[in-house]
Order: structure tokens, then sequence, then C-alpha cells
């Protein structure tokens, strides 16, 4: 998972399931992956989650409209699959304690009406 030094990573590995865990897209053509950003521990699980965009993804027939996908940390290695996350409309922005109670907020945009 996260690293100390600043060794390469072999994806193939993490493909395997050693190292790591794969984030896997809900559409080819959605660009998933194309912005992540560090959304802190979303939800107080002591683990830090990520925010996975999709810009190009096309939410209730609204074409190129986008997603962000928060996706839990984890411990295990099991791929995530897109998919069977509920998203909201956007894309990834920022993640940080906007209301100062010590909790992660999210912040997300879009280009669709």
């Amino acid at each position: 998972f996260g690293k100390t030094n600043g060794s390469a990573v072999d994806l193939s590995v993490i493909a395997s399931g050693a190292g790591g865990f794969v984030i896997n897209g809900e559409n080819a053509d959605d660009w998933s992956g194309l912005s992540v950003s560090s959304a802190g521990d979303v939800n107080g699980d002591g683990l830090d989650d990520l925010i996975v965009g999709a810009f190009n993804a096309d939410p209730n027939n609204k074409s190129d409209a986008g997603k962000s996908y928060v996706v839990f940390g984890k411990t295990d290695t099991k791929a995530v699959d897109l998919a069977d996350i509920s998203a909201s409309n956007g894309v990834v922005a920022h993640a940080i304690d906007f209301q100062g109670n010590g909790e992660s907020n999210i912040l997300t945009g879009t280009s669709a009406d």
C-alpha cells in the first residue's frame, strides 16, 4: 500500500493482488482515474480514502457530465469496481475539512446542467 521510499511501483504485482489494490473504472470511455485526490478519512474508519474522478462519464443520460467516486481505504487487496460504488455527479476538485469539525469534506463540480 503506502511506501516510505522512492522505489518504483510494479503495477503487474498489484494487479495480481499483492502490495495494494486495483481500482477498475465503470466504462472504458469514462476516463476514470484521470483525476484522483486524497479525501482524508471520510468514513471515520482510520484509513485514508480517495476520490476518483471520471470526467467523461454519462450519469443520468447527461453526456460527458462526469462522476466522482469516494473509494474507502481498505487493508485487503481485492479489486475495487467503480460500478459497484454510488457516485455523485461531478469532477474531483479537492477534499479538506471545510467546516472545521475534524472531518473531511468533498467538493465536486460539473460542467453539465
